[in-house]
């Protein structure tokens, strides 16, 4: 037999190989695929919080989808993912109107939209929308403002921004200016006068009237660093959740529960 008809040979052969053991190659992942699927599906219908620990849209991840601080420093502008113009766009806006808001908010997180990934540009103009749905009364700056606000320090503290979003929605509507009897004020509902010394060692400065956390980025990012130390402290977001409640209760669990599945929702189809 020739070179090349020992060539053909070997070749029909390792051919019929394959299409023999391809199957039962490729079959198992499959399964596994539907699988995990279908369990991942079970736990959003059960649980959001649970959720959070296996979804790739809502836990920040310094790598992936959350904000540089080395690029923003080096001031590498990426420009507006389409996502943004868009969501712009449904509210007459365009992105120039961030210019506006900029100059009008130093510092604020805004500034860092144009300098994210893409993948965190598209949850800040999803969450945008999602704050304007929530409440009708919040006007398109303040939806903005919270919605960068939320992405940014939510990635800067390590806390998933599906938490931190359900927690603005069940604590005020995404209210700047939400306060309670028991003195706890802003969008996270945060009691400035217990944890002053803590917030303002990290910054976070009181805004000058009745509601020191009036302003929502600051109440915002006051949430945030808390919600981090409770999950750091207690090793689970449930306990985390009571802490930053103050007691136990499964009302109030359920209704974060429900909001983080809320909003996972929502960014789902706004990525459709």
């Amino acid at each position: 037999m020739d070179g090349y008809a020992l060539f053909r040979q070997h070749l029909k052969t390792l051919i019929l190989f394959a299409l023999i053991t391809t199957p039962f190659v490729v079959l198992p992942f499959f399964v596994m695929g539907i699988v995990r699927t279908r369990i991942i599906h079970i736990s959003h219908e059960q649980s959001g919080i649970a959720l959070l620990a296996q979804s790739r849209y809502l836990t920040p991840s310094p790598k992936k989808g959350s904000v540089s601080l080395n690029q923003i420093r080096r001031g590498i502008n990426v420009g507006y993912d389409i996502s943004v113009k868009r969501a712009l766009r449904e509210m007459g806006l365009r992105t120039s109107r961030f210019d506006r808001w900029i100059e009008q908010h130093p510092g604020t997180a805004l500034s860092h939209i144009r300098y994210m990934p893409v993948a965190s540009q598209q949850i800040v103009a999803s969450t945008a929308v999602f704050i304007r749905k929530s409440n009708s009364k919040i006007d398109a700056k303040t939806a903005w403002r919270e919605a960068a606000a939320l992405v940014h320090y939510s990635a800067k503290y390590a806390v998933p921004y599906a938490l931190t979003t359900a927690v603005a929605k069940v604590e005020s509507t995404f209210d700047p200016d939400a306060m309670s009897s028991k003195g706890a004020s802003g969008v996270m509902q945060v009691m400035w006068e217990l944890h002053q010394r803590l917030l303002q060692a990290n910054g976070i400065t009181p805004t000058p009237g009745a509601n020191p956390l009036a302003d929502p980025e600051k109440a915002i990012a006051a949430g945030c660093l808390l919600l981090s130390r409770y999950i750091r402290a207690y090793g689970s977001v449930n306990s985390a959740m009571e802490r930053y409640y103050g007691t136990s209760s499964e009302i109030y669990q359920r209704k974060v529960n429900r909001n983080v599945v809320n909003v996972m929702n929502h960014h789902t189809q706004f990525f459709k």
